[in-house]
């Protein structure tokens, strides 16, 4: 397999489920200004919605979207439990990825266009703080250790990634204390560790 990525963007959430999932893949980083793979090839070509991540399953097989290749790739070993085979538990795993792709991720792109004036960041900063503040709660009303049931999962990925995002906006995360306490969890596991190193997001 062939997972494009651009460090740090949400495609950051495949590679750490392909990391979980101990399979042999490759990397090529994207350039989203140019829209240029590391070897200079067009990435519209492989890609015709210009964004990451794309994953090539086999040559001149693409599959694009989070909500579609993080649960792909998460059902890949049933015995490592990463997303339920079926029925309630993964239709949850499916809302959570919907949210969010759709909500979510969809407030921090608004920082990654045109820059904001000082009106339109205090607007942006408050949809974050709506979207998060429903996610901390349903995360304290749960008795889950993690978003969906007691086994890390694409979803926990997935919002590890985006709040991630926090950091360079200069947004605060510090009053959502149980999404700080899943990405504690989420941060120490060796997949996590290894992606992000190797797109040069820690040392």
């Amino acid at each position: 397999m062939k997972l494009y990525y651009s460090p740090g963007a949400c495609s950051l959430a495949a590679h750490i489920i392909l990391n979980e999932i101990n399979v042999d893949f490759d990397l090529v980083r994207v350039d989203l200004k140019t829209h240029k793979t590391e070897k200079g090839l067009d990435y519209y070509e492989i890609n015709p919605k210009g964004y990451v991540p794309a994953l090539e399953i086999n040559p001149g097989l693409i599959l694009t979207e989070n909500v579609a290749i993080l649960p792909f790739l998460a059902q890949h070993d049933p015995k490592q439990d990463l997303i339920p085979p079926s029925g309630l538990g993964r239709a949850k795993v499916l809302e959570w990825l919907g949210y969010l792709n759709s909500e979510l991720h969809d407030a921090y792109a608004v920082f990654f266009g045109a820059p904001l004036d000082a009106v339109a960041k205090e607007k942006a900063y408050a949809e974050i703080d709506r979207l998060l503040s429903y996610i901390d709660k349903a995360i304290g009303e749960s008795d889950n250790d993690y978003l969906v049931d007691d086994n890390f999962g694409p979803a926990d990925a997935y919002l590890f990634v985006l709040t991630n995002w926090s950091n360079g906006i200069e947004h605060d995360l510090t009053p959502y204390k149980n999404i700080i306490a899943i990405r504690n969890k989420v941060a120490e596991r060796q997949s996590v560790q290894i992606a992000m190193r190797d797109e040069g997001l820690i040392p």
